[in-house]
């Protein structure tokens, strides 16, 4: 009876054991599989993970490549900014040597035509150079012709004056429209002054003279000798207003 118990309880210890080998197997190999999974999983992770590094470096790569790009297209357009200013300075600078000479031109034709038409009426070069120096030669003429009356006229002047000597007559002798001079020595007691002008400046003997002080007339002079440089004259006395000095101006009376 022992025995049968005891065989039994082998039995049943195998049965058990055997279940429980089984399930363990099970287990086992639900856990490789599970572990195959997941290493399988691992592997596609860590190559989608290898791709995605791949994948940024590449995109860092082509990002720093752009903004190289980028920046050599900045320095280029800058470039090609400064030539288009040196173009557009050329083209204007162009524009104003065509404009000036087309207007250079324009003068030179309206110069040439005014030309033309001056010889039309008055002649050629050649013909006006003729007519210019027979011209130059007529106002030689008129000049020698005008220097020789003055002195004639001069002379007639002193020869009149010469023979009013003798005959007590008055003689109205000219003076030069624009003679000026200065009071440089007075004799109140026999009433004739020194003055800073001569012959050189056209003064004559007889000539009449003005004499004035700050704008105002103050008497009148005539000549009665004459220098070089200097003269000396009498003062006039219906025609003294004022006692006459050392600095005061005389003038001719048409000055």
């Amino acid at each position: 009876m022992v025995r049968i118990l005891l065989f039994i309880t082998l039995i049943a210890v195998g049965a058990s054991g055997y279940l429980a080998y089984n399930d363990i197997n099970g287990k086992i190999d639900n856990l490789t599989n599970e572990r195959d999974s997941a290493q399988q999983s691992s592997n596609e992770f860590e190559e989608k993970m290898n791709d995605a590094v791949a994948a940024q470096s590449k995109a860092e790569s082509e990002a720093e490549t752009a903004v190289a790009e980028l920046e050599q297209a900045k320095v280029t357009n800058i470039k090609l900014g400064q030539q288009l200013t040196v173009q557009r300075n050329r083209a204007e600078t162009a524009t104003a040597n065509f404009n000036q000479a087309t207007a250079e031109l324009v003068e030179s034709r309206q110069t040439s035509e005014r030309w033309r038409q001056f010889e039309m009426e008055y002649g050629t070069r050649d013909s006006i150079k003729a007519n210019l120096a027979t011209i130059a030669s007529v106002k030689n003429e008129r000049d020698n012709f005008i220097m020789e009356n003055s002195i004639l006229l001069s002379r007639i002047e002193q020869l009149g004056v010469e023979l009013s000597r003798y005959t007590g007559t008055s003689v109205k002798v000219n003076l030069p429209s624009d003679l000026a001079g200065k009071v440089t020595a007075v004799d109140s007691q026999y009433d004739f002054v020194v003055l800073n002008v001569g012959e050189d400046q056209g003064v004559r003997e007889h000539g009449e003279l003005l004499v004035g002080r700050s704008d105002k007339l103050i008497g009148r002079l005539r000549v009665l000798s004459v220098e070089k440089n200097r003269s000396i004259a009498n003062i006039m006395p219906d025609f003294k207003l004022s006692e006459i000095q050392t600095g005061d101006s005389v003038y001719s009376e048409r000055n």
